[in-house]
C-alpha cells in the first residue's frame, strides 16, 4: 500500500521520491498487477478540499482500466501455457466457469450472472454488455424491433443511480441517464430517448404496477448485486416478466461481486439464469475496497483552552477530575478546542459531576463548575483554517472536506466513521450536528453504547436512513453494522483486524475506505504498511464478514497488545494475566482467539473450518436470542464451548469467546502474549548517590507480580505443576500448587555438585481443594521451608502464594498422559498430614526390624532446628558398645555409649543395648544450584556423625527423597520468578517479540552467576547498534561530513544508553546479584513465631533470629542492587542482540525505539532508503575507463546504480565537490562489516567465549586483512586518488605483501596446510582498507539499504546440481608450484562445464564455480542433455518394482 503513498511537503503537491520515477498511477498500476490493493492518496494540500473522493475515483478508475488490460495480457499468456483454468472461492456454487469472448454471445441468448470482484469490472462489463447488445440488436434479424425499446441498470437501495449514470457516461459511448422517485408518463416517454437508464428496483415495480412503464419496451434488464431475498426484484420477476411472451422478454444480465456468491443458486432459479466467472473468485485481494489515503497537516502543540484553564483554576490539583482531564487533553488533539469545550459541556451537567467522598469542600467546587459551565458561550465548530477563529483539529477539518464531497450521494449516502475512543464518537456526533454549512444531508449518531437492544436500534435507523452517519468506537467494531459506502478510519492503529472490520463495513461497489493520516508521520505510515498484502492476509476480510463462519488464515494478526484509554472503556468482567497485570475483557475475546488459533495454525499449517458458529437461542424463528458454538482445535480443548443467550449474533461472539478464554486459561493453554497492557511508562529512579570507589548506583530490584496477583484473584482452583529431576532417581517428584496458572516455560537447568541436570516442569489439570486437606497441605509447606532453611517460618492460609506437596514416584512415568487430571491421586496424603503435625517422630521399640531406612531423614535430637543425616542402611553387625573404628567423631571412645556419656546432656543410658545402628550421611543443606561453577563445601572442624544410635535419633516426618528435591526448590522457584519477569518485560516493553531465552540471557550480568550471561549478545548488540546509528547518521545528516563520528557517539555512547535505559525504566529488570539462597523465602513467609500453629520449634524462633539491623540489611538486600553504568548499557546492547536474533533487524529497530534510544524519525527500516538524501553527480568523468565495471567484475555483481560505486572508488585526496562522499561511504561500510562479521562470527562459532569472538572479529576486521584482501582482488588497482605519497605507500606495501604472500604459500604447501595470515607484520596504508569498506557501503546503499550476505558460489552451484538431481559433479582442483597459479575445474558427467586458474585454491574454486553458473545460465538445455541421474534412478525403481511384481507372481503360482 505504501507504494503509492509518496511523501508530501507542508502545503504543497505530493511529489514523486528522487529514486522513483514512475508517476503514481504507474505505481498503483503495478500494485494492482501484484495483487496490491486500490490507494489512492491525497495530500494535505488545502487546495484539494473538493472532490476528494471523486478525484480519487477518476484516478482510480484509469488505474483500474489500465490494469485490466495488462491483467487481460498476463492471462493470455497463462492460457497459452497451462490452458484455460478457473478456481472457485470456497462455498461458491460449483456451476460457474470461466469468461470467455463467448460470454457477451451466452448473455445475448439467454440470462446470465456474472460474477466479478470489483465495481470497476462491473461497470466495464456492463459497459461492453450494453453496447454489444444495442449494435447486436440493430443488425440481428431474429431480433423483435428494438425501436423505443431501452436498457434498464437496476441498483438497490444502497447504491445511487446518479453515481452509476455518470461511471457508464464515462465508459460507454451510449447516452445514459439516471432517475430515482416518480415520474410521470410524459417524462417516461423523454426517459425512452435515452439507450439506458439507471434506477432503483423499488422504483421499477411501482412504475411496472402503476401502468407506466412495459416490459416489452424494455431491451435488456442489467440487475446490478440485487440481493435475491430482495421483495421488489422477486415481484418484478413473478408478476411482470415471466408473464410476458419469451420473444418480448428483455434479456437479464445479473453483475454479481465475489464475496456475494453464497446465493447464487437461488438466484439462478430466480432468473432462469446460468453463471459465469469473469475472474477467479478465489482472489480475496478484491476483497478489499478502493482505499484512500487522506493526509491532514501537523496540528500545532496542544494548549488548554480557556474553559480548561478555568476549570483548573477552580480544581488547581486534577485530583477531583482526573480522568476527566485527560479525556479532555485526547478530545483537544483529535479534535480541537471546541470539542474539549463540548467535552466539559457534557461532563459537568448534573450527575455526571457526581464524585464519591464529598464534602463541603467537594460541593463548593461542584457548584463553581456547575456556574462556570451555565455561564459559558461555547462556540460552534469553525472549520474554517485560514480563519483565526477556527477552533478544530486539522483531521477534523479534513473530515468535513471529505463529507462535502459525498452530498451528491444524497439519499443513498452511508458512512461509518472509526474512532479510538467511545468520549470521542460522542463528541464528534455533536460537532456534526453542529456543522450546518454544506452539511445539512448529514443526520449523525454515536454507537456508543453496548446494549444489544440498542445496537440493534441503532442498525435498523441506518438501514431505513433515519441516521446516515455513524461514529463508531474501535471497541465497537465487531458489531454487525450494515454496510456503508464511506467508511473513515479517523485514525490509524496497529491492528489488523481493526482494518478487517473497516474492509468489511465498507460496500464492494462504490464504497471507499478512507485512511486519515497525518503528514509525514512514519509510526502511520509504518502501520499502513502492516496492511500490504504480504503481511495481511485478506481472507480476514472473509472471516470477519461471516462472523467467523469462514476458515481461519495461516497469516497471524499484527495487533498492537495495548488497553484503551478512557474511563468507559476497561469495565466488566476480564481475566487479568498476574504475570504481567495485562487484562482481557469480553470485548477483546473474539480477537484474542483470531490471534491464538491462527498462530497455531501458523507452526502447525493444518487447516480449520470456522471458528464461531451462531444459531438462535430457540426455534421460534421469531426469537431475538442467538446463541454462539466456538470451535477449537482438538490441540487446545477437545470439547466444544457454547455461550449464554445474547440479544445479537455479535454479543453472542464475544460471550462465547470470553467464555472460552476463560477455559483455555484455567487449564494452561491460554498463551500469555494475548492480554492487552495498559498505557505506562516507566522509570528507574536512583535510590541512593553513586558508589565513590566503584561508580555504581543503588536501583531498585524488580519483584514479580504473579504472586500478589495470584493472591487477589484467586478463585478456589488451585494449579498443578509436577517438578521433577531427571536423571537422580533418589529425588522424588513435587507438586506445586498456585493460585493462578503459571504461563508456560521452560524446563530449568540445575547445577547439583556441578553436574548439570534438568528439573522438568509439567502441567497438571487444575484441582479444587477440600478444606482438610488444604489446611494439610498448608501445614506441611510451611514445614518444608522450615526445615531446608532451618527458619522458623510461618505464614498464615490466606496469605500462601503457593502450596507444595510431595509425589509418589510412580508419577514420573505419567508426566505425558492423561491421568494427570486427577493428579491429588498420587499425593501420599500420611505423609502430608504427619509432617503437617509434627517436624519428626521417634523410631518403634522394635529397632531390629526397621523398614524403609534409605528413604528417611535422621536427626540426633528431639530440636526442630538442628542437623539432620541421610539415612544410608541399617548395621545390624554394629550395636552401640561397638568400637567406632571406621567414625572420626568417636575415635578417642572405646564405644558409641562412652562417647554419649561424655558429649551428650542428660544421658541416662540405653534401654537396648544391642540395637543396630544407622549409618548416616550429614545433609549439606540448602545451596546455591543456579551457578555452574561448583564450591565444594568447607571441611567441618569437628567430624561429622557416621553413625546414629535409633533410641538417641529421631526420624523426620519427611521422607529423603522428598527432602532431596525440596533442596533444589529455592533455585527453582527463583528460575520460574527470573523467567516471570522476563516475561513480563517482554510484554511491557517488546510486545512479545523476543524470544525468552535469549532476553532472560541479555538482562543477566555476569556477577548474577548464572549459566547465561548477556556477554555474547553484547558483543552482537553493540555491532548492530554500530551499524544502525552509522546508517542513521549517513541518511538523516547528510551534511555533517566531519562530525559523523561525534554524531553516532551521540547515540550509542554508554553513558546516552545507560540514561536511555533508566529513562525507560529498564534497570529494575537487570539480574546483577547472586542468586542469595540464605535470604530465600517464599512470598509472604516471614520468620517470626505465629500465634495460630501447632509448631512445637516456634519457641527456638527468637534465638535463630539475628537483630532488627540484619534483618533490615537482609530486606534491603532482596529489593535493590548496585549496577554500574556499563552494565546497564552493556544489557541495553545484549537486549538489541537478543531482538534481531529474533526478529531481524526490524525487531532490533523497535527494540531499540522501546528502550527509548535516540533514533527519532525512524519507524521501520525502509524509512532508511525512502528518507536518503541523493548521492552527487556521477563520477564517471574523473575515473579510468572500466574501472566501475572491473569492481563488478571482483564483486561479482552488477549495479543498477554504477555512479555510487564510482564514487567509492574517488579517494579525499582528489579535488572534486563530491569527494567527501567516498569519506561517508567509508563510514557505513566500516560499520556495516563489523556487523556482517560479528553475525557470521556468532552463527558460525556461536559457543565460543566472548574473548575468542572479539579476538576472531579484530582478526577479520583489522586494517592489514582488508588492505591485503584489496591487493589480493585487484581492487586497488582502480582507486582514483593524488597523491605522490600515496602513490609510494602503495607501490612498497603491494610489493611487500606480495613477496611474503608468495613465501607463506610456498612453505604452506611444503607442510599440507592453508596459507596464514602472512600481512599481520607489515603496516598497511590504510587507504586500502578504506576502499574496501567504502564499496561495502556503495554495495549497501545500491541494495536499498538492506544487508544481504550471499552464499558461496560453490554452495550455490551444488544446490542447483542437485535440485537437477545431478549425482556426478565435482571440482578438480590442482595446486601448482610455487609462483604459479591454481587452477580448477567443474566437472558435470566427465565434461568440464568452466575452469579457472587464481593465486590461490580457494579462489579458484570461487571464479569456476561463478563461471559454471554463468554457463549453465547460458544453456538452459546442458543439464537435460548431459545429466541422466534421475532417469536412470527413476529405471533402476522401476527394474525393481518389476522383480518385486515377477517373485509376488511366483509366490501366488507356488501356493496354488
Amino acid at each position: 500500500m505504501l507504494k503509492t503513498w509518496k511523501d508530501a511537503s507542508q502545503g504543497q503537491p505530493q511529489r514523486p521520491h528522487v529514486e522513483e520515477k514512475d508517476s503514481c498511477q504507474d505505481a498503483q498500476s503495478r500494485g494492482m498487477y501484484s495483487g496490491e490493493p486500490s490507494v489512492v492518496t491525497v495530500d494535505a494540500s488545502p487546495s484539494n478540499s473538493g472532490a476528494v473522493l471523486d478525484s480519487a475515483h477518476a484516478r482510480a478508475s484509469s488505474v483500474t482500466k489500465h490494469s485490466r488490460d495488462g491483467e487481460d495480457r498476463a492471462d493470455n499468456v497463462k492460457k497459452r501455457k497451462r490452458g484455460p483454468s478457473v478456481s472457485v472461492r470456497p462455498g461458491s456454487l460449483s456451476t460457474l466457469v470461466p469468461t470467455t469472448e463467448g460470454t457477451f454471445e451466452q448473455t445475448r441468448s439467454r440470462n446470465s450472472i456474472v460474477i466479478l470482484d470489483s465495481f470497476d469490472d462491473a461497470i466495464s462489463h456492463a459497459s461492453r454488455f450494453l453496447e454489444s447488445t444495442i449494435v447486436w440488436c440493430t443488425v440481428s434479424p431474429q431480433v423483435v424491433s428494438s425501436s423505443g425499446r431501452i436498457s434498464l441498470f437496476i441498483v438497490d437501495e444502497t447504491v445511487s443511480p446518479e453515481s452509476v449514470a455518470r461511471r457508464l457516461a464515462n465508459e460507454t459511448r451510449v447516452k445514459v441517464t439516471s432517475w430515482s422517485g416518480s415520474v410521470s408518463p410524459a417524462r417516461w416517454s423523454t426517459l425512452m430517448e435515452y439507450q439506458v437508464v439507471v434506477s432503483s428496483v423499488d422504483a421499477l415495480l411501482e412504475h411496472l404496477t402503476k401502468g407506466i412503464i412495459i416490459m416489452s419496451q424494455l431491451r435488456a434488464l442489467v440487475i446490478f448485486d440485487v440481493a435475491c431475498t430482495n421483495s421488489a426484484l422477486m415481484t418484478v420477476l413473478e408478476c411482470f416478466y415471466r408473464t410476458e411472451n419469451a420473444d418480448v422478454r428483455p434479456s437479464i444480465l445479473a453483475l454479481r461481486s465475489s464475496a456475494r456468491t453464497a446465493d447464487i443458486s437461488q438466484l439462478e432459479q430466480l432468473l432462469e439464469a446460468k453463471a459465469v466467472s469473469n475472474l477467479a473468485a478465489t482472489t480475496f485481494s478484491r476483497l478489499r475496497p478502493l482505499e484512500v489515503v487522506v493526509q491532514y497537516e501537523v496540528p500545532s502543540p496542544s494548549r488548554d483552552t480557556k474553559l480548561t484553564e478555568r476549570i483548573r483554576a477552580i480544581q488547581s490539583s486534577e485530583s477531583l477530575f482526573f480522568e476527566a482531564f485527560s479525556v479532555a487533553r485526547n478530545i483537544a488533539r483529535e479534535l480541537g478546542p471546541c470539542g474539549c469545550d463540548l467535552f466539559w459541556r457534557q461532563r459537568m451537567k448534573g450527575s455526571a459531576l457526581a464524585v464519591e467522598n464529598g464534602g463541603d469542600v467537594v460541593a463548593k467546587v461542584k457548584s463553581e463548575l456547575q456556574n462556570l459551565i451555565e455561564s459559558w458561550s461555547f462556540c460552534t465548530p469553525n472549520v474554517n483554517s485560514t480563519s483565526r477563529g477556527c477552533n478544530v483539529s486539522p483531521k477534523f477539518a479534513r473530515l468535513i472536506q471529505i463529507l462535502k464531497t459525498c452530498k451528491l450521494h444524497g439519499d443513498k449516502f452511508r458512512c461509518i466513521i472509526f474512532v479510538r475512543e467511545r468520549e470521542v464518537a460522542a463528541i464528534m456526533a455533536n460537532m456534526l450536528c453542529m456543522v450546518a454549512q454544506d452539511l445539512r444531508f448529514l443526520r449523525p449518531l454515536a454507537l456508543t453504547e453496548l446494549d444489544g437492544d440498542n445496537v440493534q436500534d441503532v442498525c435498523r435507523g441506518f438501514v431505513t436512513g433515519e441516521f446516515n452517519l455513524l461514529v463508531v468506537p474501535k471497541s465497537l467494531e465487531d458489531m454487525d453494522i450494515p454496510s456503508a459506502l464511506i467508511v473513515v478510519r479517523y485514525g490509524v492503529y496497529e491492528s489488523q483486524l481493526s482494518y478487517a472490520y473497516s474492509c468489511a463495513r465498507t460496500v464492494r461497489a462504490l464504497g471507499y475506505l478512507v485512511h486519515l493520516v497525518e503528514n509525514g508521520n512514519d509510526v502511520e505510515r509504518r502501520v499502513l504498511s502492516h496492511y500490504q498484502h504480504e503481511k495481511f492476509d485478506d481472507q480476514w476480510i472473509d472471516v470477519v464478514t461471516s462472523g467467523g463462519g469462514s476458515p481461519i488464515p495461516f497469516r497471524p494478526l499484527i495487533e498492537n497488545c495495548v488497553l484503551p484509554d478512557g474511563p468507559d472503556e476497561n469495565v466488566g468482567p476480564c481475566i487479568v494475566d498476574p504475570t504481567t497485570s495485562g487484562r482481557l475483557y469480553e470485548r477483546d475475546a473474539v480477537c484474542a482467539l483470531y490471534r491464538l488459533v491462527s498462530s497455531m495454525l501458523h507452526m502447525s499449517e493444518t487447516p480449520h473450518k470456522s471458528l464461531f458458529v451462531v444459531r438462535q437461542g430457540s426455534s421460534d424463528s421469531l426469537s431475538r436470542e442467538w446463541i454462539c458454538d466456538v470451535l477449537l482445535p482438538s490441540e487446545l480443548l477437545a470439547e466444544q464451548v457454547s455461550g449464554p443467550p445474547r440479544s445479537t449474533p455479535a454479543h453472542a461472539r464475544r460471550a462465547a469467546a470470553f467464555i472460552t478464554c476463560v477455559r483455555l486459561y484455567e487449564y494452561g493453554a491460554f498463551d500469555h502474549r494475548l492480554f492487552l497492557y495498559p498505557r505506562t511508562t516507566m522509570k528507574t529512579q536512583e535510590l541512593a548517590n553513586a558508589d565513590a570507589v566503584s561508580g555504581n548506583r543503588c536501583y531498585p530490584r524488580k519483584r514479580t507480580p504473579f504472586w500478589w496477583n495470584s493472591l487477589r484473584l484467586f478463585s478456589h482452583k488451585w494449579f498443578p505443576v509436577i517438578i521433577h529431576v531427571q536423571g537422580h532417581e533418589k529425588h522424588a517428584p513435587m507438586l506445586l500448587l498456585t493460585r493462578q496458572p503459571l504461563p508456560r516455560m521452560p524446563t530449568c537447568r540445575l547445577f547439583i555438585e556441578g553436574v548439570p541436570t534438568v528439573v522438568q516442569n509439567v502441567r497438571a489439570a487444575p484441582v479444587e481443594i477440600g478444606a482438610d486437606h488444604l489446611h494439610a497441605l498448608h501445614l506441611f509447606t510451611i514445614r518444608i521451608c522450615r526445615a531446608i532453611l532451618n527458619k522458623p517460618f510461618a505464614c498464615s492460609a490466606d496469605d500462601v502464594a503457593y502450596l507444595f506437596a510431595p509425589l509418589r514416584l510412580c508419577v514420573t512415568g505419567n508426566l505425558q498422559s492423561t491421568g494427570l487430571r486427577r493428579i491429588l491421586d498420587y499425593v501420599p496424603w500420611d505423609v502430608v498430614f504427619l509432617a503437617g503435625k509434627e517436624w519428626a517422630v521417634r523410631f518403634d521399640q522394635d529397632f531390629g526390624s526397621l523398614q524403609g531406612v534409605e528413604d528417611m531423614v535422621v536427626q540426633d535430637r528431639m530440636v526442630e532446628f538442628t542437623r539432620r543425616y541421610y539415612a544410608l542402611r541399617l548395621r545390624q553387625d554394629l550395636t552401640p558398645i561397638s568400637k567406632p573404628e571406621d567414625s572420626p567423631r568417636e575415635a578417642g571412645y572405646s564405644n558409641f555409649v562412652e562417647y554419649c556419656k561424655a558429649r551428650r546432656k542428660g544421658f541416662d543410658g540405653l534401654r537396648d543395648y544391642q540395637q543396630p545402628m544407622i549409618e548416616v550421611a550429614k545433609i549439606a543443606g540448602v545451596s546455591n544450584h543456579l551457578n555452574p561453577v561448583f564450591q565444594p563445601l568447607a571441611v567441618p572442624a569437628k567430624a561429622a556423625a557416621k553413625y546414629l544410635i535409633p533410641e538417641l535419633s529421631v526420624r523426620s516426618t519427611i521422607p529423603a527423597s522428598t527432602f532431596r528435591t525440596a533442596l533444589v526448590l529455592p533455585s527453582v522457584m527463583r528460575r520460574i520468578e527470573d523467567f516471570l519477569i522476563v516475561q513480563e518485560l517482554n510484554a511491557v516493553f517488546f510486545n512479545h517479540s523476543i524470544y525468552e531465552e535469549h532476553l532472560f540471557a541479555a538482562i543477566s550480568a555476569p556477577s548474577a552467576g548464572y549459566e547465561v550471561d548477556y556477554e555474547r549478545l553484547e558483543l552482537f548488540g553493540d555491532a548492530f547498534l554500530k551499524y544502525l546509528a552509522s546508517i542513521y547518521v549517513f541518511v538523516m545528516h547528510p551534511s555533517q561530513h566531519g562530525v559523523v563520528h561525534a554524531a553516532r557517539q551521540c547515540i550509542i555512547s554508554n553513558e546516552v544508553l545507560m540514561q536511555s535505559a533508566v529513562r525507560s525504566g529498564l534497570p529494575q529488570f537487570i539480574q546483577g546479584k547472586p542468586f542469595s539462597y540464605k535470604l530465600w523465602h517464599p512470598p509472604n513467609f516471614t520468620a517470626d513465631s505465629f500465634p495460630d500453629s501447632n509448631f512445637v520449634g516456634d519457641e527456638n524462633a527468637n534465638s535463630e533470629r539475628g537483630g532488627t539491623s540484619r534483618k533490615k540489611k537482609s530486606h534491603d538486600e532482596s529489593v535493590t542492587q548496585w549496577l554500574g553504568d556499563k552494565t546497564i548499557a552493556d544489557v541495553v546492547e545484549a537486549i538489541v542482540g537478543a531482538a534481531y536474533l529474533s526478529g531481524g533487524q526490524e525487531t532490533a529497530l523497535q527494540a531499540v525505539k522501546s528502550m527509548q534510544v535516540p533514533i527519532p524519525n525512524v519507524e521501520q527500516w525502509d524509512d532508511f532508503r525512502r528518507k536518503a538524501s541523493r548521492p552527487p553527480p556521477n563520477p564517471t568523468a574523473l575515473l579510468r575507463a572500466g574501472s566501475v565495471e572491473a569492481v563488478e567484475a571482483i564483486a561479482g555483481r552488477q549495479n543498477s546504480n554504477p555512479h555510487i560505486l564510482g564514487w567509492a572508488l574517488i579517494h579525499p585526496s582528489v579535488d572534486s565537490n563530491g569527494a567527501e562522499y567516498n569519506e561517508q561511504l567509508e563510514f557505513i561500510g566500516d560499520a556495516i562489516l563489523d556487523f556482517a562479521v560479528v553475525r557470521y562470527i556468532v552463527g558460525r562459532y556461536g559457543k565460543l567465549s566472548p574473548g575468542a569472538m572479539t579476538m576472531l572479529k579484530v582478526a577479520m576486521v583489522s586494517n592489514s586483512a582488508l588492505a591485503a584482501l584489496c591487493v589480493s582482488s585487484g581492487l586497488y588497482r582502480h582507486l582514483h586518488y593524488d597523491s605522490h605519497s600515496l602513490a609510494s605507500s602503495f607501490e612498497a606495501y603491494v610489493e611487500k605483501v606480495e613477496a611474503l604472500r608468495l613465501e607463506e604459500t610456498k612453505i604452506a604447501a611444503q607442510n599440507g596446510r592453508n596459507p596464514g595470515q602472512y600481512w599481520l607484520d607489515i603496516e598497511s596504508p590504510k587507504a586500502l582498507s578504506d576502499l574496501v569498506e567504502s564499496i561495502i557501503g556503495a554495495l549497501f546503499i545500491q541494495d536499498g539499504y538492506q544487508l544481504t550476505l550471499s552464499h558461496h558460489p560453490t554452495k550455490i552451484l551444488s544446490d542447483l546440481l542437485q535440485k537437477h538431481g545431478c549425482q556426478q559433479f565435482e571440482l578438480v582442483k590442482e595446486t601448482c608450484d610455487a609462483g604459479q597459479e591454481a587452477r580448477c575445474d567443474v566437472v558435470v558427467h566427465e565434461i568440464v562445464l568452466a575452469s579457472a586458474t587464481a593465486s590461490t585454491v580457494h579462489a579458484a574454486g570461487r571464479a569456476a564455480s561463478l563461471a559454471a553458473l554463468d554457463a549453465l545460465e547460458g544453456d538452459a538445455n546442458f543439464m537435460s542433455g548431459t545429466c541422466t541421474c534421475r532417469s536412470s534412478s527413476r529405471g533402476k525403481r522401476a527394474r525393481k518394482m518389476l522383480i518385486d511384481e515377477m517373485a509376488a507372481e511366483i509366490d501366488v503360482k507356488t501356493a496354488s
